[in-house]
């Protein structure tokens, strides 16, 4: 059948068929629901008029402190009496940056390392027989920052009539701090939202919930965790459906490849190297505020190096949750990983402006080998320094010279600035070839599910964003498609932001897009 191609407004959508914004609050009132867990108390809030049923901060594992820290999670303990369940919780422990932008969007600075909790948003009513499609967001930040309750679900449940779920995970070194010679396998963020996705398996029930249509969905770093859950197939039965926002398995960002150097320093800073005690206790003794100053440190000094483009943070191969490479474990069309893989639907996708991630990476590279301008890269800089690290971090440490000197004449023929041509390396290396490669290896031959690819190219809304990345590109940047899948009604109340009614509705058609293939694949 003739792949079948959808253009709305800014989106667009296409058919592989082969073979948080904070709600306005206008009325409170309390709902109650009954688990396997015990009773939980969440609050009501009126939006369009119509009822969301808000259940926060519930826990799903245990707190993951003193020898808990470090190791899988542990789930949660059933309760006596009624959870309260109407604020939210803190965030996992991460670095606060004073100039991060996005930190308004934040509904708490909290942190804390008792934070595996998640967020339950139910449309209209509660009603074990409403049966509705689930769906699970996991959420991005470099692996390294970010919470749940940042995306308030209640627009998407409503539009969709569907029921939405948001996470908190364990992050940076506490989440992902890999050393296997001194017991510490990483990880343990990604086993984090396992265990997660077994809670809604046992317990979305009494919200409304189909526990057997779930979907997940996240963008960037969570894009990237969604798909690594995609391809295991010990994750059989815990959802049907994917949506990989800007991240899927085939991509060099999937994995942190700069996990050894990075633990090994994290450990030395924490005076966790030669004492007395094993490195996993020393680690599991030391202050969490000081391991976090640690983690700001070494999330900035990667950016300061000659051509580092990893992330600060990551999944490691851990021969346990991760035997391999994801992209090597969609090789072998005889591995169990390819045919889960296979078996569910799958749709992934992009801005048009991916590449926006790499601004600072050029102007530290311009500073240190130019110094024209940090808004600009030379030819030569770009030729001889710039394209070679992006040709690595695609083909790993095969002698490349020869290929990125063609690829850097073609994108220099095809693009007229060359600081874009740098952006658009990059994008096409790390999220656009690497989201192709994975939808053909998903639609080859496949006649039983569906797979899915949209381009998002609407420029971002937000005026404080769209200054900081004005003078590199004026199209969408990595990450302004979240607004507009959770909802733009409140975003000029309360950020001062200009929405017009076409960006409404294009946001109302992109969440009908993403709840019906929720549904149906």
């Amino acid at each position: 059948m003739a792949s079948l191609r959808f253009l709305i407004s800014d989106v667009q959508m296409v058919w592989f068929f082969f073979t948080s914004i904070l709600a306005s609050v206008t009325c409170d009132d309390n709902a109650r629901v009954h688990t396997s867990l015990g009773n939980m108390e969440g609050v009501v809030k009126l939006i369009r008029n119509e009822e969301v049923y808000q259940f926060r901060n519930i826990p799903y594992a245990e707190p993951p402190t003193g020898n808990l820290r470090l190791a899988k999670p542990v789930p949660v303990s059933s309760w006596s009496g009624v959870l309260n369940a109407t604020e939210f919780g803190p965030a996992c422990m991460q670095p606060s940056y004073e100039d991060y932008i996005y930190d308004k969007y934040k509904p708490n600075t909290d942190i804390s390392e008792d934070c595996l909790s998640l967020n339950v948003y139910i449309p209209r009513n509660i009603s074990v027989n409403a049966n509705r499609s689930v769906m699970v967001w996991i959420h991005g930040g470099s692996y390294l920052v970010g919470q749940g309750s940042s995306y308030d679900g209640s627009y998407l449940a409503l539009t969709g009539d569907v029921v939405v779920v948001t996470l908190n995970y364990r992050l940076g070194p506490f989440g992902f701090l890999s050393s296997p010679e001194n017991g510490i396998l990483g990880n343990y963020g990604l086993w984090d939202q396992r265990l997660a996705l077994e809670w809604v398996q046992s317990n979305i029930a009494p919200f409304g919930g189909n526990p057997n249509s779930v979907t997940i969905f996240g963008q960037s770093a969570g894009g990237f965790c969604a798909s690594i859950h995609a391809i295991l197939p010990q994750s059989r039965g815990l959802f049907r459906r994917v949506i990989s926002q800007s991240g899927s398995p085939e991509g060099s960002l999937t994995l942190w490849k700069n996990a050894a150097s990075s633990s090994d320093l994290m450990i030395l800073m924490s005076n966790c190297k030669n004492t007395n005690l094993t490195t996993l206790t020393c680690m599991r003794n030391a202050p969490a505020r000081l391991i976090v100053d640690h983690s700001d440190y070494i999330f900035r000094y990667p950016m300061s190096n000659e051509g580092y483009f990893g992330l600060p943070s990551g999944p490691v191969i851990d021969k346990e949750l991760l035997v391999d490479d994801p992209a090597m474990l969609l090789i072998n069309k005889a591995l169990p990983n390819y045919n889960f893989f296979r078996s569910l639907d799958f749709m992934t996708g992009n801005v048009d402006t991916e590449g926006s991630i790499t601004i600072n990476i050029i102007a530290n590279y311009m500073q240190r080998y130019d110094n024209t301008s940090p808004f600009l890269m030379s030819s030569y800089v770009l030729c001889k320094y710039f394209m070679p690290k992006v040709m690595h971090m695609y083909f790993g440490n095969k002698n490349n010279s020869v290929t990125s000197e063609i690829l850097c004449s073609l994108y220099r023929t095809s693009i007229p600035l060359d600081r874009a041509i740098a952006m658009k390396a990059y994008a096409d290396a790390n999220f656009f070839a690497p989201a192709v490669k994975s939808l053909l290896k998903h639609s080859e031959d496949n006649h039983v599910t569906n797979s899915f690819q949209y381009l998002f190219r609407r420029p971002n809304i937000d005026p404080d964003i769209h200054t900081l990345y004005k003078r590199w590109t004026s199209g969408s940047t990595h990450g302004s498609d979240i607004p507009f899948l959770f909802g733009l009604e409140d975003y000029q109340e309360l950020y001062n932001i200009s929405v017009t009614p076409a960006d409404i509705c294009l946001s109302k058609k992109m969440q009908k897009y993403w709840t019906n293939f929720a549904k149906t694949g």
